[in-house]
């Protein structure tokens, strides 16, 4: 009875590496290369068991939670920055409209320059908000990706390390692509 225990989960094993090497064939040959046998093996057997695919499955609705909130802290700055420049916009011309009414025409005649500056000087504001807004995401994102690679390394998932190389980043993506197939996880849009 134990042998067959052994069959089965062998069995099991190959399957799995199958289904890997297949994936592994579907990707740019550049990064094929850098899943040999070995890696993909290894990935094959710490499969078997489900516990990668439930770690997976949690980072994957981390991701799509941090994603989801920096998109809306992003987009609450920009309807800032819209009503903002619509409030302006409105001040400016109530001002002129005034100024106009109470016959200050030398006042009204320098108010487009002024209303002119005020607007770059919003809008330069603007545009260094945005910049810092995009920096901060990217350096909580970068963050997520580090904290991914050690969770994944400190179960033991084969070509998982800290790592900043684009390369090595782009073959953990796809091992993670891997992974998110062959667990059927549902990856949020």
């Amino acid at each position: 009875m134990h042998s067959g225990s052994a069959t089965d989960t062998q069995e099991k094993l190959y399957k799995m590496l199958e289904k890997l090497q297949s994936l592994a064939r579907e990707i740019p040959t550049k990064f094929q290369q850098r899943l040999p046998y070995d890696l993909l093996s290894s990935l094959a057997h710490i499969l078997l068991d489900n516990t990668v695919f439930e770690i997976v499955r949690e980072l994957v609705e981390l991701q799509h939670m941090t994603e989801k909130g920096l998109h809306q802290q992003r987009m609450h700055m920009l309807h800032k920055h819209r009503v903002e420049k619509e409030n302006l916009i409105k001040k400016q011309k109530e001002d002129l409209l005034a100024a106009e009414r109470q016959g200050k025409t030398h006042v009204a005649s320098r108010l487009p320059r002024l209303h002119k500056e005020q607007l770059t000087e919003l809008e330069t504001r603007h545009s260094q908000d945005v910049s810092s807004c995009h920096e901060r995401i990217q350096q909580l994102l970068d963050q997520k990706v580090v904290e991914q690679q050690s969770t994944l390394q400190q179960v033991g998932v084969p070509g998982f390390h800290e790592t900043d190389s684009p390369v090595e980043i782009k073959v953990q993506m796809y091992i993670m692509e891997f992974i998110v197939k062959l667990g059927g996880i549902k990856v949020p849009p």
